[in-house]
């Protein structure tokens, strides 16, 4: 009997341990992939990934010292493309191409869950000291970043970057 209950017990204990841990968090906001009508895909160099972008913006390719190799996603109107919303998908690792994904002053504000190569997948988001938000998520070794001026437009980031597909 002893031994009956603490299988039990030991199986309890894995089903909180894998609900817990799921990206299929409920309580979480759900973003889905942009659907656009003027969606184009892209293919993400030589890689077996395409990302849907919409005509205004373009993949820039990103090469580390140390093999990194990642894509920046941009407005293609040169006037405000720093000052608009942009997402990062690093596909080989080194250390991060823009040195640390976080400051001292980052402050975790929120979380949400986006369907990432037929997984949903939980992005954490933060709120830096000049306003900015940014959103980081990892998926199948990827690392994936959003950032913009206004929760609105990192959420819109977000679901373009969702549209990133394996083929």
């Amino acid at each position: 009997m002893r031994q009956l209950f603490n299988i039990s017990l030991l199986s309890l204990v894995i089903l909180l341990c894998l609900t817990t841990t799921s990206c299929d968090n409920p309580s979480l906001n759900l973003i889905k992939p942009a659907a656009y009508a003027d969606l184009q895909e892209h293919k993400l160099g030589v890689s077996e990934y395409y990302v849907r972008l919409p005509i205004t913006m373009f993949l820039d390719e990103a090469r580390g010292k140390e093999g990194q190799l990642g894509y920046g996603v941009y407005l293609t109107d040169t006037s405000i493309r720093y000052k608009s919303s942009s997402g990062f998908i690093e596909i080989e690792h080194g250390r991060p191409i823009g040195g640390s994904l976080l400051d001292e002053g980052d402050k975790l504000v929120d979380k949400v869950k986006s369907p990432i190569l037929g997984k949903n997948i939980e992005w954490k988001i933060y709120l830096n000291e000049s306003g900015y938000f940014f959103a980081a998520a990892r998926r199948n070794g990827l690392l994936l970043t959003a950032d913009s001026r206004s929760r609105e437009g990192l959420d819109t980031m977000i679901s373009i970057i969702s549209t990133l597909e394996e083929k």
